[in-house]
Order: C-alpha cells, then sequence, then structure tokens
C-alpha cells in the first residue's frame, strides 16, 4: 500500500459545513519528525475555494479550485494524483493540474479534519504553509484507492475496509451541530430551534403575528 501511494492517490469523501477554512485531508510525512525531505498532500477549505497543497520536494505548491461547499449542504470531494497529474473535484466542478515531484510521497500518517495541535509549534517551522486551524462540520464515506476507511465498527461486506487505529480527539459521533440560538436571532418573543447542519427555525408566538429573523 505505501508503494501504491507513494505515486498514486485515488481519494473521494462527502463533507458537510458552513465554514470557509480547515483542513479536510493530510497525507504524508509525520509532521514532527526529524528531517527536511517532508512530503504531503492535503485538502483545505479556505475563503478563494478548495485548496490542495502538494509538497514532493523542495516547494510547496498550492493548487485552487474554484468551488466553495460553505452553504451547509453535502458536496463530494474527489482528489485524483497519478505522478504529476493532479485533479482536484468538487461535485461536477473539476480542475486539472500538473505538479513537480522530486521525492516519492512517504505516507507515514493519515489525518482527517485537523493535525495534533500538540505539534503545532514544531509543524509550522517544519512545513510552515500548513494552517492550523482545524475542520468544522461533518465528514463520512471516506474511500483511499478504493478502500473504505472506516474509523467505526464496520460490518458490511460490500467493500474492502481498513479499520483505522485513530485518536478520536476532537471526534464526535453522529450528527453534529453548533448552537445557532446563542445569539438569540428571533424577536418579539418567537422560539429559535436549531437544526441540523448549523441552521435554526423560527417558531412563531401565537399571540404575535411579525417577527423579524436575522439569518445567519
Amino acid at each position: 500500500m505505501h508503494d501504491v501511494l507513494a505515486y498514486h492517490i485515488n481519494v473521494s469523501f462527502l463533507v458537510r459545513t458552513h465554514r470557509q477554512s480547515g483542513i479536510l485531508f493530510y497525507i504524508g510525512t509525520d509532521p514532527s519528525a526529524a528531517g527536511s525531505n517532508k512530503t504531503f498532500i492535503t485538502i483545505e477549505l479556505s475563503e478563494v475555494g478548495i485548496v490542495s497543497r502538494v509538497k514532493l520536494g523542495d516547494e510547496v505548491q498550492t493548487n485552487v479550485l474554484p468551488a466553495s461547499v460553505a452553504d451547509g449542504l453535502q458536496h463530494i470531494v474527489h482528489l485524483f494524483r497519478n505522478y504529476s497529474l493532479l485533479q482536484l473535484q468538487v461535485d461536477n466542478t473539476l480542475k486539472v493540474f500538473s505538479i513537480n515531484f522530486s521525492l516519492p510521497l512517504v505516507p507515514d500518517v493519515l489525518y482527517l479534519g485537523w493535525i495534533p495541535s500538540e505539534s503545532h509549534r514544531r509543524r509550522r517551522r517544519q512545513i510552515g504553509s500548513l494552517p492550523n486551524n482545524q475542520f468544522s462540520g461533518t465528514m463520512q464515506d471516506f474511500w483511499l484507492n478504493d478502500l473504505r476507511l472506516q474509523p467505526v465498527n464496520h460490518t458490511s461486506q460490500d467493500a474492502p475496509v481498513v479499520e483505522l487505529p485513530v485518536d478520536t480527539l476532537n471526534v464526535d459521533v453522529g450528527e453534529q451541530s453548533d448552537n445557532m440560538c446563542l445569539d438569540m436571532p428571533c424577536e418579539n418573543n418567537a422560539t429559535c430551534q436549531t437544526e441540523f447542519y448549523n441552521k435554526f427555525r423560527l417558531l412563531m408566538s401565537p399571540f404575535c403575528c411579525y417577527s423579524h429573523v436575522a439569518h445567519n
């Protein structure tokens, strides 16, 4: 598997979020490892779109797909790398890049949604341009080179499954949502009710004929 990942990666997963920044995927050298020949490939959210940073040599190459997923809806994200070819896709939006490489990818670690904060200082010194902000939202149905990566118990025999030993810090099971009613967006005695994902709805008071809602 390591030999295949060195030059060929096919990653896909579903994502849902309202945030415009955060790390979705990191594969490569352990950021805390010693040495200068770090290699990695990332998928990140940013204000300019979906970004893949690739370091397979001396420089970090930034590849941008101008597509946003920060709408609370479910989107499929797909990255395909074959030697110098890199494809980045969100739903039906696809962009092809040519990447430079002088080193094979060394897939020591795989992180989803974050890079451990305890190595933040070392990471910034070693691979500099990576953001340290964590992803907030949901990710599911993660596939890597035709293998389904499953960090929890899985009983289906539909496809080969890799049971990952994972650190579940900052990971919650099931569908999660921030409390969108903390800022009390509803007026005139209306009731605010949080809904998945990061949305709220207005419950009108029977004694009020009009209520204003400040939408997020």
